[in-house]
């Protein structure tokens, strides 16, 4: 009888009558904590994506002050520095949309000189499939605005 007390030793403030609550609490905390780190997931993802636009709308629109750009030209300037890898979150996922406005910026050759608007819009699609619902879909925007140089 002295052996098998020692092998199942009886923790002391511990009710038997609880045996099975770890579990059950686990089946009920355990789907609220997983969607918690899978929404700060998905938000640290968005935000890193909105800085990322709007890193990429600052250094087009530095870009197009200098000198006369198209919409086109834009484009181009951002597929040239790396911009849009930066942005995509997979190979299938849509392109960001590059709009420019006017659509050809101009020299600056009297004061005041004319502003234009460069924007970068993005439609963010969920990582992680649980997500979906809440994080797909979410249309993420960044636009500069400045005055051309006069070149």
């Amino acid at each position: 009888m002295q052996a098998a007390h020692r092998l199942h030793p009886q923790r002391p403030g511990r009710d038997p009558a609880q045996a099975g609550s770890l579990t059950i609490e686990m089946a009920v905390v355990l789907p609220v904590i997983l969607t918690l780190v899978f929404g700060i997931i998905e938000i640290a993802n968005i935000l890193r994506i909105q800085m990322t636009l709007h890193s990429a709308v600052t250094t087009i629109a530095h870009d197009a002050s200098m000198h006369e750009t198209s919409q086109g030209s834009a484009e181009q300037f951002m597929n040239a520095n790396g911009l849009l890898p930066k942005v995509k979150q997979s190979a299938s996922a849509p392109d960001p949309v590059l709009t420019l406005s006017p659509p050809v910026t101009s020299t600056c050759k009297a004061l005041p000189c004319t502003p234009f608007e460069v924007t970068l819009s993005y439609n963010y699609q969920a990582m992680i499939e649980p997500m979906k619902p809440f994080f797909d879909n979410i249309q993420l925007s960044a636009s500069a605005r400045k005055l051309s140089e006069p070149w």
